[in-house]
């Protein structure tokens, strides 16, 4: 190869090194130009991607709302310790920031839930169902945050206006989803991914009617603290119903943004006794929940309930118990009366052979335990009454603050008047699987009963009635379990009123009233409502089914040791 040859080719492989060098280079430099264009593409991406499907209840009269719908609609106002005045006539999203007192609240015009229904239903279908969209990176995580606004909240627990709520993705750092999270009640639950229910890649959510607790199942809401109706018999929005807004943070997003920067409160901030009760509206979501749920959704999660395929098993048992407490009945009753018919055909019923007998005693002792039982089952079995010197308990004769008995389970008085509760009284009911506990003890008497007119045998007789013994004391156990567990409840009530404290006052009476559940009365000086006197303690029905249980006792061990009938034969 000659010298020339050699050089030609040096010369080819620079430029061709030196012309890669420039691809590279390049495609280097362009990537580093469109990277943060990317990024947000991909943000906006993802919350497209995993936008949620949501279920309502057939009588649900409000949905995900814009905020300049409620803006519009309210002046606002600032609070202080003489009652309010107000700041602004006209308040409007792209300057609602600039005020950053605390203290301030928007009012609605409209004032009462009758008249923002009404409203709101005849402009819902022109404002669409936004979800607000906040994206947060923890570590190398995402969390993609879909804010709902509704414009009143008339649920079982709180009645006010304005009502923010969130649903939460949790996404690896390979943009995989994790976990979901939910609001509920100023708190909520989560799942791992595998347990969410999704259509495609969009989680499908159940919102409760009137509060808009959000749910994974449609047969939720009835396990304890829940007390939500929900359902998938309603409106369905789904993922490309939702309008999705991206969200900035606070004090660097577009101008139309400055709302996120206000920090009171989104509807009516009444007195100090109507925070208690729940009659306030919430804070927006960069300050809801103290900033947290915004800022550090992770932190937020560890304080949540976790739920998954054994709690939703459980939590369909309790939505189903009805209909299925009803199948045990009717088999159980076919049952004990086809033995009824067999002991008839094979020689006749032998009840009044016994009662004539050493055991009728103890036979007509276990039938008057089983009437005494129906009565208490309709009498009140426990109550918690207070009296103070001002506000709502101030009556003569106290207020029924909770109660509990067979037809209505247990009740609170939230003091709330809506569809949710009763319009005068304001009870709501809780913790009772929304059926009568009079169903479940009055069907245990009644095949009691069908036990009783079938007897063949006084010990197998004498060995139900001691039996029952332990089922008819069970309301009284039950009762004073939960009563003793009430401190526990504690940390549910902080969440029912978040950015609220529960007074020490009322945490020291709730813990006196654990330590002595079967009865007693506490005198405290209480904030707002003045010096209170509270009495607890077992009702007459409670102490029926004592009575009951001694008599099924007695009737027991008597019909045990009282000899057996000789079988008479068939004619």
């Amino acid at each position: 190869m000659t010298p020339s040859n050699i050089a030609s080719k040096k010369s080819t492989r620079r430029v061709t090194v030196a012309f890669c060098a420039v691809i590279v280079l390049a495609s280097f430099f362009t990537l580093m130009a469109v990277q943060p264009f990317s990024l947000a593409q991909s943000n906006e991406d993802l919350a497209y991607k995993y936008a949620p499907v949501l279920h309502f209840t057939a009588n649900e009269k409000f949905y995900p709302t814009t905020v300049d719908y409620f803006i519009s609609n309210s002046v606002l106002k600032e609070r202080d310790f003489s009652g309010s005045s107000v700041v602004d006539t006209s308040p409007k999203p792209e300057t609602l920031g600039t005020y950053t007192q605390p203290n301030m609240f928007l009012d609605n015009t409209l004032s009462t839930f009758e008249s923002i229904t009404v409203d709101y239903a005849g402009k819902a279908s022109s404002l669409g169902y936004p979800a607000y969209v906040h994206i947060v990176n923890e570590g190398g995580s995402t969390v993609i945050q879909y804010w709902l606004f509704y414009a009143y909240n008339n649920g079982p627990l709180n009645n006010h206006q304005g009502d923010w709520e969130v649903i939460q993705v949790f996404l690896d750092s390979s943009a995989n989803p994790t976990d979901v999270l939910l609001s509920q009640h100023g708190n909520g639950e989560n799942a791992v991914w595998n347990d969410v229910e999704k259509l495609q890649n969009h989680p499908v959510i159940y919102v409760a009617e009137g509060s808009h607790a959000n749910y994974f199942r449609s047969f939720q809401g009835k396990i304890g603290v829940e007390n939500d109706v929900v359902g998938n018999n309603g409106k369905t929005i789904s993922s490309a119903d939702l309008t999705l807004v991206m969200l900035g943070e606070p004090g660097n997003h577009p101008a139309d943004q400055s709302w996120l920067d206000f920090p009171g409160r989104w509807g009516y901030w009444g007195t100090e006794e109507e925070i208690v009760l729940g009659k306030v509206g919430p804070y927006g979501p960069v300050y809801n929940q103290d900033g947290i749920r915004w800022a550090k959704p992770s932190t937020f999660m560890a304080s949540t309930f976790s739920v998954d395929g054994s709690y939703f098993t459980l939590a369909w048992l309790a939505a189903n118990f009805l209909l299925l407490f009803i199948i045990y009945f009717a088999a159980r009753t076919a049952w004990k009366s086809w033995g009824i018919i067999k002991l008839h055909r094979n020689g006749g019923l032998r009840t009044l052979a016994f009662l004539k007998g050493r055991g009728g005693i103890g036979l007509i002792l276990g039938v008057l335990a089983i009437l005494v039982t129906l009565v208490a089952l309709f009498l009140p079995w426990y109550s918690v009454t207070a009296q103070s010197e001002t506000g709502a308990l101030a009556q003569n004769g106290g207020v029924t603050l909770m109660a509990m008995d067979g037809v209505h389970g247990v009740v609170v008085n939230m003091f709330v008047t809506g569809m949710t509760s009763d319009a005068v009284s304001g009870y709501t009911n809780l913790f009772s699987l929304q059926i009568p506990f009079a169903i479940i003890f009055g069907v245990g008497a009644l095949l009691l009963a069908l036990d009783v007119v079938g007897v063949k045998s006084g010990r197998s007789m004498g060995k139900k009635f001691l039996f029952g013994t332990v089922v008819t004391l069970l309301p009284i156990i039950i009762i004073l379990l939960f009563i003793s567990q009430l401190p526990s409840f504690l940390p549910f009530a902080y969440g029912l009123f978040p950015g609220q404290s529960i007074p020490t006052q009322v945490s020291d009476m709730i813990y006196t009233i654990a330590g002595s559940p079967i009865q007693g009365t506490n005198n405290a000086l209480m904030p707002i409502i003045g010096n209170t006197t509270v009495t607890w303690g077992l009702g007459v029905g409670a102490y029926l089914f004592i009575l009951a249980a001694i008599l099924r006792l007695t009737g027991g061990i008597i019909m045990y040791k009282a000899p057996e009938l000789k079988k008479t034969p068939a004619q």
